[in-house]
Formats: C-alpha cells, structure tokens, sequence
C-alpha cells in the first residue's frame, strides 16, 4: 500500500455509534475490497461516561465495543491478514487502555506483529481546569459572550476535537490500526486521505472534499438509508450495507457501498447526509474550512453517487471543546391514566405531585402527558396514556424520598390510575451536562505513539479567524400558483411515499 498511488483509495466505515454495526468490520472486509476501515464510536455524552467509569477502575475509560467487533467470527484474522487499515475513536477518555487490549487480542490471535499505534491530545482536562475561571479563555461554540467561567458545577472531562495530524504520523510510522480518542468525526477519511495520495497540510481543496466524504460516511447506515425520511421508497432496509467512500487523487470521491447489500445509495441519501449537523455553508474543522455552496452530487451508477465541488479554506485558529460536568441525580416514575376526561386527570395528578414536593430541593420538576386514547378503544392499553414524572436534584436525598409518596398518589387521585411497577427508574442516577466551547489549536499538543517511538505533532502552521455563516433565502422565487392546484400535505410528503402508505405499488400511478 504505498502513498504514492493515484488510483482511488477505499475507506469503509463500520460504526456510526457505539453498538452500532456489531458485524460491519468483518462485513467490510469480507465483501469486496477495501483499504482501510473506519468507525465513529463517540458522541457527545459517552466520553463522560468513561471518565466515570475510569474513576472506578483505572484501566477501563474506552469502548469495548471495538473488541467486540474484532472478535466476531475472525474478523481480526481477516484484518491482519490482509493488512487492513483500522481507524478508531473507540479509545475515548483511555485511548492508552484501548491499544493495549487491541495489543493483547491481536497476540492471543497469533498476530504480534501487527503494528498498532494511539493518539494522545484530546484529553485537555488538566488545562481546562486550571484555566476554566479566566473569562472569555474558553467561549460558548455558538452563544456570543458565554464562556466557561460561567459554569458552577464540577468539571468532570474536558476534549479537544483534534484533527488529521496524530493518525497521519501514526501512518507514516508504519501502524495498521490506530486508536483515538475525541478526533473529529471526518478525521480518519481526511487522514487516510492526505496519507494515501500525499497530500500537503494546505491541500485545502482536496482536504475540504474529505472532509465532507467523512461527513457523509461516519454516521454508519444513515447514508445508505438508514435514518432517511423517504425510507420508505428503499427496498430492504434490513441489514443495510455500510458505506464506503472512494477518494481520488484530487479529492472527490464516490459514496458507494459493497455489491448485494441491502439498503441505497442515491443522491437523496448523501443528500440527506450531507446537510444533517451542519450550520450552513461553512463547514468548520481544524484542518480546513470547507465551502459548500458549490458541491456537486449525481449519481453515476446504481448506487454510486459521485460527490465534487467542494472547496477550501484555511482552518480557524480554534477547535471544538466538550466540557462534561457533574450534573447531580435524576429519576423518573410514569403513571397511566385510561377512559374518559384523561386531560382533566392529568391535570389532577400534575397538580397533586408539585402540590406535595418541596421545589427548592429540585434541580427540574418535569410532568409530562404523551400519547392520547383512541376514540374507542378495545383494550387497556390503546385506552392509556402516560403520565411522566421526571426529576433532577443535586444530591439523590430528594429522589430517594419520591418513594413514600408514590403509592398514595395513585390511590388517591382519579379512578382507573395505575403505577409502573418497576419503581427501579427512581433509583438516583448521576448525569452530566455539557458545554460546547471552543480552544485554541496551538495549546492543544497531539502526539503519535507507534511501539515504543513517539511522534510530536505540530498543529497546523497556518489559520485564517472565522467571519461567520452566511444566511439568505432562495434566489429565485417561484410563485406556488404556477404549479397548479395545491392541498395541504405535511412538508415532505410526497406523491410516491402516499402510495407506499397505501401500500400500493410506489409511484407505480404517478402522473
């Protein structure tokens, strides 16, 4: 696999979250050819997770889903054997931990040899908290002047979303699996990317192109048709194939996925994925900034979808921070309210519940009505709906306490409430909050480990301050008369998903 090649490289992924695709590494490396393969395991609330998990024992803080992965039928014999790429986030807040069980696994397979490497830099806890008081040091992702010194409560894990620099030195020092923590989703694609065809660090336009290729591909299914509002025009959404992403010498790239799969992939789809979590033309990252008004999708074969236009700038001098801290307790207790009047017995428990508890000990009081009867129903539960008492505190007192009021509630309010009961939901548990800030690139020091040599990484030498999005309506307006007689549907309804509703043949009698 040698970086001067200029035919297209082959980047699968294999997870957009974690649990997810428990099977796809080894589907990616089975069913056609790839170069490298790639999973997103992290969002923004499981980081945090780990860390309180590490607190209890040391050596865990990373996503042992990954093992689970390598370890399907022999998927990681498959990997070794065939020299596979395999890039990972999965090492969240213990990327360390991470790489020596991978380490482990890959000699109890009988594959020492495998060079394995991880990235360090992300966990930027120690400076956060030393810094975390100093106004305007680390502002708010997107509220103008909040920042972090506005936060009270205890800071619990802190990380900087880090670029391609850690796994690309990782690749030029020979290692076929790489564990990360908190890089950016697009990471790995941009990564492999710039390390296959030899890119430079301001190769902003073809950098900017992969960028959005691992936009379009991190999130598992979702650009093969899973999580797609028009699923219902996809033929067999059961076991979709996952997607991979051919990236050319100059940056473009097609989304495509292996031969026979289930699931699509058509303009719509990328579509779709191309615009979910972006916040307008700019797309930032700390490699580049992307430009997307000019993008470019058509498709080119069944499915294959080619993807061009995208241009570059430098990056910002910032880069995202996810600061986790200790919320308190939460817990929650559903009532069901069945037959007639049940918005005026909602109204009576709600009434009852905040009527008995002692506000000032709570963080929230949420009373919550979901769903509503059927007009006749034939059953208890299409005559039911829910009441939902949900609860956050700073100490797990309060919560505790919600259990001697429980069975009095329900037996003395309205006739026909009943009780959940599994009362386990009122078991205090902890949970976090979280603040999207932003750092500077230059105080954020990544560094490559691949056996026994470490790798500084600089960041990126040049950056350019980010003006702002852009923001205006459509360029030509065309009157809705001009398309005839109209009706009111709901935004996104269509002719064919109609028919499908009615499960006739989709589009099969469209005019």
């Amino acid at each position: 696999m040698a970086s001067a090649s200029k035919r297209p490289v082959r980047i699968a992924n294999c997870s957009g979250a974690v649990g997810d695709g428990f099977h796809q590494i080894y589907r990616q490396a089975t069913e056609g050819p790839v170069d490298a393969i790639f999973g997103d395991y992290l969002s923004e609330m499981n980081i945090a997770w780990r860390a309180l998990e590490m607190k209890q024992d040391s050596a865990l803080g990373y996503e042992a889903f990954f093992l689970a992965q390598l370890q399907y039928k022999n998927t990681a014999e498959i990997i070794a054997r065939k020299g596979i790429k395999l890039i990972t986030d999965a090492g969240a807040f213990n990327p360390y931990g991470l790489y020596r069980e991978t380490k482990k696994l890959f000699e109890e397979k009988g594959f020492p040899d495998v060079k394995i490497a991880w990235v360090e830099g992300d966990n930027v806890g120690k400076q956060v908290m030393e810094h975390a008081k100093d106004a305007g040091r680390f502002p708010h992702l997107d509220i103008p002047g909040q920042d972090l010194s506005q936060i009270k409560t205890e800071i619990l894990t802190a990380n900087a979303y880090i670029g391609l620099g850690g796994v690309v030195a990782a690749l030029k020092g020979g290692a076929q699996i790489i564990i990360c923590g908190r890089i950016c989703d697009a990471t790995p694609v941009m990564a492999i990317s710039s390390w296959w065809h030899g890119w430079s660090e301001t190769d902003y336009d073809k950098l900017a192109s992969t960028l959005v290729a691992g936009h379009i591909t991190e999130c598992g299914a979702y650009c093969t048709g899973g999580n797609f509002a028009g699923f219902l025009d996809i033929p067999n959404l059961i076991d979709p194939g996952f997607p991979i992403a051919e990236v050319a010498a100059d940056g473009t790239f097609v989304v495509t996925m292996h031969e026979g799969c289930n699931g699509a992939v058509t303009v719509d789809t990328v579509t779709a994925q191309l615009v979910y979590e972006i916040q307008g033309p700019f797309y930032l990252n700390p490699d580049v900034t992307a430009q997307l008004e000019g993008v470019q999708i058509r498709e080119i074969g069944r499915n294959r979808v080619h993807v061009s236009g995208v241009k570059g700038l430098p990056p910002p001098p910032t880069t995202k921070l996810a600061v986790q801290t200790f919320g308190g307790y939460q817990g929650e207790l559903s009532f069901y309210a069945t037959g007639l009047d049940v918005e005026e017995k909602y109204e009576s428990m709600k009434r009852k519940i905040l009527g008995t508890l002692d506000h000032s000990r709570f963080i929230k009081i949420a009373i919550d009505k979901y769903g509503s009867p059927e007009p006749n129903p034939r059953s208890l539960k299409t005559a039911s709906v829910q009441i939902r008492l949900f609860m956050q505190a700073t100490s797990p007192d309060p919560i505790v306490e919600i259990q001697k009021y429980t069975c009095w509630w329900f037996m003395s309010d309205f006739g026909g409430c009943f009780l959940n009961m599994d009362t386990r939901t009122l078991i205090p548990k902890p949970f976090t909050t979280f603040f999207p800030g932003k750092i500077e690139q230059n105080t954020v020091h990544v560094k490559a480990h691949v056996g026994d040599t470490v790798i500084p990484v600089p960041p990126v030498s040049k950056t350019s301050p980010f003006r702002g999005q852009k923001s205006y309506g459509p360029k030509i307006v065309t009157p809705l008369s001009t398309f005839g007689p109209t009706r009111k549907a709901p935004l996104g309804k269509s002719e064919c998903s109609e028919k499908n509703l009615a499960m006739t043949d989709p589009c099969s009698q469209a005019a």
